[in-house]
């Protein structure tokens, strides 16, 4: 298992809930956990992947 950790400023939370659920569904994955945190300046994403390439192409994608 694989966790990425991506750090995104000027995002609201529910921007963000509703950018992973459409990523993760397009990706057809499930992460295995993740949690958001409020940490300013932004909003940190920790998710865990059972797979390594699932776990690249989010941080490819979200890590901007």
């Amino acid at each position: 298992m694989r966790q990425v950790e991506v750090r995104l400023k000027g995002w609201r939370i529910a921007d963000v809930m509703a950018e992973l659920r459409i990523w993760l569904k397009l990706n057809e994955c499930t992460p295995h956990d993740f949690e958001i945190t409020n940490a300013p300046p932004g909003l940190v994403v920790r998710i865990e992947f059972t797979d390594d390439a699932m776990a690249e192409a989010f941080k490819r994608e979200f890590a901007r």
